[in-house]
């Protein structure tokens, strides 16, 4: 594969640096990043070559600029920011009219694969559903986009939204999510733990191969199993 060149949209931040040390894995070359210190997207664009794809990994309110910059130059865009609220994605459907936008609140494959299996609870009648997420003391979204994003799933695959979400949050752990299904007689649990932020990145760098060979378009993680 030849390889792609990527800037990172929050570098400096715990997601940015992790994509940087595995992005020569996915055959990415990472030819610069940006930052809240180090300026916007438009301006380093104004100095440097045009990109193959961004990956955002910045901050909610980064995501007009972001979004709009890589509109207006043809950049592809993966966006894993957390937290977005419906004007943000906006932000981002509307940029997918010119360009492939590839948005999830969770770049695991294993977090999809959790969201298929949801699909067995589809006519589960008589079931209470609860989800769970468990992020370490310091994330500030509650609950949690990776959360929600499984009761988008639950709502699409199952016609049910969850009864309830609780969200736990302590220590270091990076992200443990479970679906929980109760009856009278009987439950069942889904559940998904990241090991590590590397699965994440990993996540990132496979979107961002997936979304350059697209045409515009807002697309999720889920459709590169497709």
């Amino acid at each position: 594969m030849k390889p792609l060149s990527i800037v990172i949209a929050g570098r400096s931040g715990r997601m940015g640096r992790e994509i940087e040390s595995i992005a020569t894995e996915h055959d990415l070359s990472v030819v610069g990043g940006v930052d809240r210190s180090s300026g916007s997207l438009a301006n380093w664009l104004q100095a440097h070559p045009k990109p193959d794809a961004v990956i955002d990994f910045s901050l909610p309110e980064a995501t007009r600029e972001i979004s709009s910059t890589c509109a207006g130059h043809g950049i592809p865009l993966v966006s894993g920011v957390t937290g977005l609220r419906e004007i943000d994605r906006q932000d981002l459907e509307r940029a997918a009219k010119k360009i492939p936008v590839l948005y999830s609140a969770n770049m695991s494959i294993g977090v999809q694969m959790l969201a298929r299996a949801l699909d067995s609870l589809k006519g589960a009648e008589g079931f209470d559903v609860t989800i769970e997420e468990t992020h370490h003391r310091l994330k500030k979204d509650r609950p949690s986009g990776t959360a929600l994003l499984l009761n988008e799933e639950l709502k699409e695959r199952t016609g049910r939204a969850a009864d309830e979400i609780v969200s736990l949050r302590g220590g270091g752990i990076v992200g443990t999510h479970r679906v929980f299904a109760f009856s009278d007689s009987e439950s069942l649990t889904f559940e998904h733990n990241a090991l590590n932020r590397t699965v994440f990145a990993h996540g990132a760098c496979r979107a961002a191969r997936w979304v350059v060979e697209r045409g515009p378009g807002f697309y999720r993680l889920r459709d590169i199993l497709s």
